[in-house]
């Protein structure tokens, strides 16, 4: 394990040597989730550079949700779930202004995909378990007094439930990113019968009913956002 970390030429920041090591490797499928790293020592030997140069590396990695420092045992490379390693893409995405208009079509797009994957994957027991998520959403629509916290914290849980349920580590990362981005601006209220429309033509693996009900569900978000 420490051979490959030798580097054939030194970068011009010690610290970047770390990190870029760490993801050509990566990339390159010698390093995988759940494997254990070299100490610090192995390490600022192998790569050339200083042991405070490595700290500084894995403080980036851990902040990334690259690395996993478990306390007594070592550090690891993290598994696929860690939800940590979106985390810079979301607050790039937050401080970078983006325009509206491709923050929408991310969010059809990722829909659209979520959708067709469960439909295409999902077995009739996940099927079930949508049809559960959406019966604590009905359940929350029809109280009375309204509660609409509650009923937003079920909208999200069902798009996240969506997501497992492509079966798919990848995109379920992807679109529990696009789900956060999204999650300050959900209203349950005003998109209830659109999501309902939704989850109908999922629970029918009608593809082609479940695409015109995200065009939809996203047509109804754009108009409360605007409002």
């Amino acid at each position: 394990m420490e051979e490959l970390f030798k580097i054939a030429e030194p970068r011009i920041s010690a610290v970047d040597t770390v990190v870029e090591k760490i993801k050509s490797l990566l990339i390159e499928k010698r390093l995988n989730p759940g494997d254990m790293i070299p100490s610090e020592t192995i390490l600022s030997e192998q790569l050339g550079v200083s042991r405070g140069s490595i700290r500084e590396a894995m403080k980036i990695l851990s902040a990334y949700g690259i690395i996993d420092v478990r306390r007594g045992a070592g550090t690891f490379i993290s598994d696929s779930s860690n939800k940590k390693i979106f985390d810079p893409l979301l607050f790039k995405i937050l401080v970078s202004n983006a325009n509206y208009k491709e923050l929408i079509e991310i969010r059809e797009m990722m829909e659209k995909g979520v959708v067709n994957l469960i439909i295409n994957n999902s077995s009739d027991e996940d099927i079930e378990l949508l049809k559960l998520c959406m019966k604590e959403f009905d359940e929350a629509e029809n109280l009375v007094p309204r509660d609409r916290i509650k009923a937003d914290e079920i909208d999200l849980k069902y798009h996240r439930l969506m997501g497992r349920l492509t079966h798919n580590h990848i995109v379920e990362n992807i679109y529990n990113f696009v789900v956060d981005l999204f999650a300050p601006t959900i209203n349950a209220d005003l998109g209830y019968i659109e999501h309902r429309e939704m989850h109908q033509a999922i629970v029918d693996r009608d593809l082609s009913r479940a695409m015109i009900a995200v065009e939809t569900h996203t047509k109804a978000w754009i108009k409360h956002h605007q409002a």
